[in-house]
């Protein structure tokens, strides 16, 4: 094989070698898990449940599916989740906030995460969408990074900073708007539903990264607003990021599994590329191509034959073709027996059929030596 071919193989094994490391790495590392309270990431709530955990609210965390919780008080969902939503999720909420518990509802503000899009379908807030995208890619940076101030309608507090939402929930008539975006879009607001409240906001609101700010007071404020107004008891949910407690974990092996999975096609790829790159059968070249006139070609023709002995089958194929070909001609049968002649014998020949053709009387036999040197040529 060439070396160019090899190396261009080499390239692509290499290329290959790296895509497969990369998806393993991905999907090895756990990553950030947005809106848990356990995620120490920039877009995680972790600052915000040791925040109240500090000013004396007892926060616990929620690791059971939402059907068995009872214990009422502040039940704190963010998201998106990393884990879906079963059916009876809407149920359990219902449940909660007809019991008088208080529900704080982060959304994302991203169209995508089926359990967001159940649990606020099933509480009658949809989303709809409050930034259309741009398609100009000079104007999409600025699209991607806009950060919105919320201010208080009606009050003088200090705006809460977020990233602009995409989607935003649609809120019911009755709800309170609490904080307002740009053109008086409602974002944070209060819905009552029950003998409860369901209380609407951006988790980036309370993320790490805003609460850790000194240039964002209002998030903060916000925070120890809704602590004084909805008691000391919070719960958040943190089975739908991935926290599982009290039972095993049926898919505790997938990691290794997987891993062993991405071997297997590593060495599968390895063993492909392998078998490509030997060469299959031996080495050949592609013959010449035959170019130049017929007289050379004959010529080249007659010295093969020449060298290969040919002149007895010759001289009887020649006086074969003669009588076949031109009757007219009239060869005696006397030419037969030397049709078993060699090289001089069969140019002799040749003249004296060629001669008989045209009509004309048979010349006598050439010398030996013109013979022998058309026969060399």
């Amino acid at each position: 094989m060439r070396r160019p071919a090899l190396l261009y193989q080499l390239l692509i094994a290499a290329a290959g070698l790296i895509v497969v490391g990369g998806v393993a790495w991905m999907l090895g590392s756990a990553g950030e898990a947005r809106g848990s309270s356990l995620s120490r990431g920039p877009d995680g709530w972790l600052a915000a449940r040791r925040y109240l955990q500090a000013r004396g609210v007892r926060a616990r965390l929620l690791t059971e599916p939402l059907a068995g919780f009872e214990d009422g008080g502040v039940l704190v969902l963010a998201f998106p989740w990393q884990r879906g939503a079963a059916p009876e999720v809407a149920e359990s909420l219902d449940r909660h906030l007809r019991r008088g518990g208080d529900l704080v509802l982060a959304y994302s503000g991203q169209l995508g995460n089926v359990g967001e899009i159940v649990v606020l379908e099933a509480l009658g807030l949809p989303l709809r969408e409050a930034r259309k995208a741009t398609l100009d890619p000079l104007r999409w940076s600025r699209f991607a990074h806009q950060e919105w101030d919320l201010r208080r309608s009606g009050g003088a507090a200090a705006p809460v900073r977020i990233w602009a939402p995409r989607w935003t929930p649609e809120l019911p008539k009755g709800a309170g708007n609490l904080f307002a975006g740009p053109g008086g879009r409602e974002v944070i607001s209060v819905v009552p539903r029950g003998r409860g409240r369901i209380w609407v906001l951006p988790v980036d609101t309370f993320a790490n990264a805003r609460l850790g700010s000194p240039g964002n007071p209002g998030n903060a404020a916000l925070l120890e607003t809704l602590r004084r107004r909805l008691g000391d008891r919070w719960t958040f949910d943190e089975y739908h990021h991935g926290l599982t407690g009290g039972r095993a974990v049926a898919s505790a092996p997938l990691g290794r599994a997987l891993d062993l999975v991405l071997i297997h096609l590593a060495v599968l790829y390895l063993v492909a590329l392998w078998t490509l790159s030997r060469r299959f059968g031996p080495a050949w070249s592609e013959p010449p191509a035959m170019t130049g006139s017929t007289g050379s070609f004959l010529l080249g023709l007659g010295a093969l034959h020449h060298r290969l002995g040919h002149h007895r089958e010759a001289a009887a194929r020649l006086l074969e073709r003669v009588r076949e070909l031109d009757p007219g001609a009239e060869l005696p049968a006397g030419l037969d027996p030397r049709a078993a002649a060699g090289p001089r014998e069969l140019m002799a020949l040749a003249r004296e059929v060629a001669g008989r053709r045209k009509g004309r009387p048979p010349e006598a036999t050439a010398s030996a030596t013109d013979i022998e040197r058309e026969t060399a040529a």
